[in-house]
């Protein structure tokens, strides 16, 4: 094919697309052609259709580093509603794929874009941004913020989680200008630190911000975050903003932190999801992933998303010595005097607001 050599015909979600024959099929991956395509992210892009749909969007929306297309073209033709997508990349390749990726869908409300998305976004406004870099979205989340409509949703993906996580604190604090730490939460404290990050930024142009979805899935964290306009709302995002205590030795989270602990941060310390509008996505019978979109439905609704920090099985049952108890029994146990919930950072974590101690001892209790 002129302008996209071994390329591939597939269907992801009901939407046909070509994609690069030598493409990544999970993990973070690598380049292996000259346009970016990763099979293991069709659940982002499902829950890309989802909310669309439950947002009934209508307005201008931009996918700014499109690579192939098929986020914003699967978008357009399994979202309903009357919008316009522009659907961009600087790569002439890139190009080539989403001219004939929307053509292979007959689609007739998105446009094919060739620009570099920062000069895009100093000369255009949108009311949806999609900013899906191969790796950081640092370069280009301050562009994003103001080519943002008021209470325009910024979506934004980034890949460097072992920074955010703790892994590479020093990287970590160079780019988001906070302290990570490795430990068991250390997925949840990295998109916090994502969140927080994006709050200051934000923060910088007397806006504020409003999670809409934020959370951590394979390799990648992923964000949708409404705007608000005006220093009100960017000082009370900014209170929100705060540093989570933890002693490595005895396990112990707290926040706000306080001066025995070691203080992460800073980090966004309120609520990952609009609970709302989780209700309101629908898990089609055709997305790509439709059992996973169920499950973490079901997690997102029901996670304590205002606690910024979990608990292991493991961890606690090492901590007791101890052979781990079903995470339902624990969950159970924990209800019995206060709040408790699974989470979508980890399949053995669970998330209460009893303290530590309160913790191992109900856990001791369900063992004896």
């Amino acid at each position: 094919m002129s302008g996209i050599p071994a390329a591939v015909e597939i269907v992801e979600g009901k939407t046909r697309v070509l994609v690069p024959k030598e493409h990544t099929l999970k993990g973070p991956g690598k380049r292996l052609s000259g346009v970016f395509y990763n099979q293991q992210t069709a659940f982002s892009r499902d829950v890309s259709v989802m909310l669309f749909g439950a947002l009934k969007f209508e307005g201008r929306a931009l996918d700014g580093l499109a690579g192939t297309g098929v986020r914003a073209v699967r978008i357009a033709n399994e979202s309903p509603g009357t919008f316009e997508i522009i659907i961009n990349d600087k790569s002439k390749e890139a190009f080539e794929y989403i001219k004939r990726n929307i053509a292979l869908n007959e689609l007739e409300n998105c446009i094919p874009s060739l620009s570099d998305v920062r000069i895009l976004l100093c000369e255009q406004t949108f009311d949806y941004i999609d900013i899906d870099p191969f790796g950081s979205p640092v370069p280009f989340v301050q562009f994003g913020i103001e080519g943002c409509k008021r209470r325009g949703i910024l979506g934004i993906t980034a890949t460097d989680t072992a920074p955010l996580a703790g892994t590479h604190p020093g990287k970590c604090l160079r780019r988001y200008g906070a302290k990570s730490v490795r430990c068991v939460f250390g997925h949840e404290l990295g998109l916090r630190i994502l969140i927080g990050y994006l709050a200051r930024e934000a923060a910088k142009f007397e806006r504020g911000i409003k999670p809409v979805l934020c959370f951590y899935a394979d390799h990648y964290f992923r964000l949708h975050i409404q705007l608000l306009e005006g220093a009100r709302y960017a000082d009370q995002s900014l209170q929100t903003l705060g540093s989570i205590g933890y002693n490595e030795n005895s396990k112990e989270r707290k926040f706000p932190a306080t001066g025995e602990f070691e203080q992460i941060g800073p980090l966004w310390l309120g609520r990952l999801f609009d609970k709302e509008l989780i209700a309101r996505m629908d898990p089609h019978d055709f997305l790509q992933c439709k059992n996973r979109c169920i499950k973490y439905l079901q997690i997102w609704n029901e996670e304590l998303d205002d606690l910024p920090y979990f608990y292991e099985v493991d961890e606690i049952s090492s901590m007791l010595k101890i052979s781990p108890p079903p995470l339902n029994e624990i969950l159970e146990e924990l209800r019995k005097s206060g709040k408790a919930s699974r989470t979508h950072f980890s399949p053995r974590g669970f998330k209460t607001d009893l303290t530590l101690k309160e913790v191992l001892e109900r856990v001791e209790g369900i063992a004896r």
